[in-house]
């Protein structure tokens, strides 16, 4: 997850600067004025220079000045006044930052008039209560249609159906084709959203359960795949698979952010019969790993359907993780991965094995399963 309110706070506190704080009159004229954002990677204060990873990527080396005003703000605020000035000694690794300076001729070496900063701790305090907040009120599933008139999205999360209903104050950004992490999402739209889109929301439901009011939605394109290995390379982390609704030859790449987990013969034999046509819905498969009955699983209520004892993307998320070497060419495995943009060749985002019994029982399985368990399991997708 680039995640939301870090970067939100010191946005907003960069727009207070340009508006006239007290802190604007050590920075340049708004017209003259360019700022980039990322993540310090090194500090040299005998030097008064630092490095800085952008969130593009690019290694970019900031000069600072006796004159260059140095801030950190509290996590959450959004008051310049409020944030403390530092020296250039006091930064460290991981700390998030905010240049502003002249634009620079070349976008790699910036002159700092102002540097925010969010430390490392309070950046990780901030990431773990969104967290928290997208498990409690986050809802996972695929776009099924979309009311432009009412500008209303429906979505179905595993054998459920949410209507998700934005506001003027709601959030959009949609992931990038090869990546389900936020960091690599991008500012979006209503009119962006598409049926078959993967789409999360946070927000509160409503008392029947059904209605989200969204705060934020992220969505993006993923295909949801039901495959069986024909070839693996735990060294590159790559495995070839053959897609059985296409037939055709398929790379999976396995990365640091891929989520891999195993049924349990039981399970996957208990959940064959939940999704086999014509079986009755809202029961939680029997053997479904839990924390303590009912409501004790954390983010009850995510995707997946419902039901006593918590759902299905619990139940997934509670199972311990898979490495790449437990897998062996003819294994059948259900599979999200990105859309790619080169062919025949996708990232697996979640990857889930010891399926044959549901893929066996229904030919929808694996669609009504994967939307429902959460989107970019590993990495910063969602927050």
């Amino acid at each position: 997850m680039k995640f939301f309110t870090a970067m939100a706070a010191l946005v907003a506190i960069v727009a207070a600067l340009s508006s006239g704080s007290s802190a604007s009159a050590q920075t340049p004229p708004a017209a003259s004025r360019s700022q980039i954002s990322g993540t310090v990677t090194s500090v040299e204060a005998d030097a008064n220079q630092l490095s800085l990873k952008s969130d593009k990527g690019d290694v970019v080396s900031v000069t600072t000045t006796d004159r260059t005003l140095i801030l950190r703000i509290p996590p959450g605020e959004t008051d310049p006044k409020k944030g403390s000035k530092i020296a250039l000694s006091t930064l460290n690794a991981g700390d998030r930052a905010v240049i502003i300076g002249p634009a620079p001729a070349d976008p790699k070496t910036w002159a700092a008039t102002a540097v925010l900063i969010m430390s490392k701790s309070d950046v990780a305090s901030l990431q773990q209560k969104d967290q928290d907040d997208w498990k409690k009120r986050g809802t996972t599933g695929t776009v099924a249609a979309i009311d432009a008139a009412a500008k209303t999205v429906t979505i179905k999360s595993g054998t459920r159906t949410f209507t998700v209903q934005p506001s003027e104050k709601t959030t959009y950004h949609r992931y990038s084709p090869d990546s389900a992490r936020f960091s690599d999402a991008k500012p979006s739209s209503f009119p962006e959203i598409k049926p078959g889109d993967q789409l999360r929301v946070l927000g509160n439901k409503g008392e029947d359960g059904a209605a989200i009011q969204a705060e934020r939605i992220a969505f993006g394109t993923f295909r949801q795949i039901a495959a069986t290995v024909t070839a693996i390379n735990p060294q590159t982390g790559e495995m070839t698979v053959k897609d059985l609704a296409t037939k055709k030859a398929l790379t999976i790449k396995i990365d640091a952010d891929s989520t891999m987990r195993k049924l349990p013969e039981t399970a996957a034999r208990m959940l064959a019969r939940r999704y086999a046509p014509g079986a009755q819905q809202g029961e939680a498969p029997v053997g479904a790993p839990t924390t303590g009955g009912r409501g004790a699983v954390p983010g009850a209520g995510r995707g997946g359907g419902g039901g006593r004892g918590g759902d299905v993307s619990q139940m997934l998320d509670n199972l311990p993780a898979m490495p790449i070497s437990e897998l062996k060419p003819g294994d059948a495995i259900m599979v999200s991965t990105t859309q790619g943009t080169e062919s025949g060749r996708v990232t697996a985002i979640m990857l889930l094995a010891g399926v044959e019994p549901l893929l066996t029982a229904s030919p929808t399985a694996t669609r009504d399963i994967m939307s429902g368990w959460n989107l970019g399991g590993g990495g910063d997708a969602g927050q």
